[in-house]
């Protein structure tokens, strides 16, 4: 009995949360849609443009609406099996209220595990192409120049310590650096060696060839200078990736790319690596909120008799833009450093997790 009572459950649920889904969907469509139309506008973008980008940002619709989808629907069933007094013979059969909604939760770990799935091999991939296409239709640079580079690294030299590169410019096409200057440290830490250059290039070896070069050696005190119009060290073999603008978003990364990005920007600047890491740690979290919703639709859900829908909507988007408003401020926080990454990215999981937690254990039926 109590198996086919889950299978109904279960199925009433995934009936009203597919068109959910859809109906979320559009909304976001139509959100996208109307922020940019002035842009389309002014650029002459074809019909033809605008549905590719519509049917590129399909999938990352469907990732953010999941959530509230599975929360209206785990509501509007629950709901309707008190008020249409289903739940009093359910009851009455011996099957606590707990016990029925077993396959409810597992329901929103199965898609807070597709979720996550979805995300990285479908949701990545479309998205970055859907921002590709709309940064080159809307006329918006995706470029990996940079500017004022500083970066610290492990010299191979036994006799120094680190050397610290400073670029004013950095032209990723050519590989060049313009205004760079070279700090080397001795293995007490103290400055050896100054390079002033006007310029290098990333030459097919594996090191940066300078040009127009003024050497300092400094020694007891003593500084000596030398002025050289090319100058080679293959000490300074920083690969030129590592001075390339990182402002990618992580959401439009795989994972091992993420990790990779991470690995550079923790060596350029810990600040911003602080920032990247923290959207890193969320997209993790993030996958795993229709857990979330689900317990908490579940604990809500027998305490409404009347104006079921209307309450299951009020509900979702209440939820859903509490749940947004912690996590922004969040990830805020983190990001500034007032609390840590691993912090802000998974603090509202916990807390709603603990929240729909004791909802449920409150429950008496």
């Amino acid at each position: 009995m109590i198996s086919t009572l889950w299978k109904y459950v279960t199925k009433q649920i995934l009936y009203s949360f597919l068109p959910a889904v859809f109906c979320f969907m559009i909304i976001l469509e139509f959100v996208d849609l109307f922020t940019n139309i002035n842009g389309y506008i002014s650029n002459n973008v074809a019909i033809i443009d605008i549905i590719k980008i519509f049917l590129l940002y399909l999938p990352k619709t469907i990732s953010y609406s999941l959530s509230p989808a599975l929360l209206f629907s785990g509501t509007f069933v629950l709901a309707g099996l008190y008020s249409n007094n289903e739940l009093i013979s359910i009851l009455n059969a011996g099957i606590s209220y707990k016990r029925l909604i077993i396959p409810v939760i597992i329901l929103g770990v199965f898609i807070s595990l597709f979720s996550f799935i979805f995300n990285e091999f479908v949701v990545i991939s479309t998205f970055k192409m859907k921002n590709e296409i709309s940064s080159e239709l809307l006329g918006f640079s995706n470029s990996f120049n940079n500017s004022q580079i500083v970066i610290k690294t492990k010299s191979t030299n036994e006799n120094e310590n680190y050397i610290i590169y400073y670029a004013k410019y950095y032209d990723d096409e050519q590989k060049k650096i313009n205004d760079a200057v070279f700090l080397y440290t001795n293995k007490e830490n103290e400055l050896a060696k100054k390079i002033d250059a006007s310029w290098g290039i990333y030459n097919k070896d594996g090191f940066w060839e300078l040009n127009n070069v003024i050497i300092y050696n400094f020694s007891d005190s003593v500084v000596n200078s030398q002025f050289l119009e090319t100058y080679e060290d293959k000490n300074l073999s920083l690969n030129p990736d590592y001075m390339r603008n990182t402002s990618a978003v992580i959401s439009e990364l795989k994972i091992h790319e993420a990790r990779r990005l991470l690995e550079r920007v923790k060596l350029i600047n810990f600040i911003e690596y602080r920032s990247y890491y923290t959207d890193f740690l969320e997209r993790f979290s993030f996958s795993f909120t229709p857990l979330i919703v689900i317990m908490i639709s579940s604990a809500f859900a027998w305490r409404f008799k009347k104006n079921i829908l209307l309450f299951s909507i009020l509900l979702s988007l209440s939820i859903s833009i509490l749940y947004y408003v912690i996590e922004m401020i969040s990830i805020i926080l983190a990001k500034q450093g007032f609390i840590s990454p691993a912090i802000g990215a998974w603090f509202p999981f916990v807390l709603f997790f603990i929240f729909g937690a004791l909802l449920l254990n409150s429950v008496k039926t």
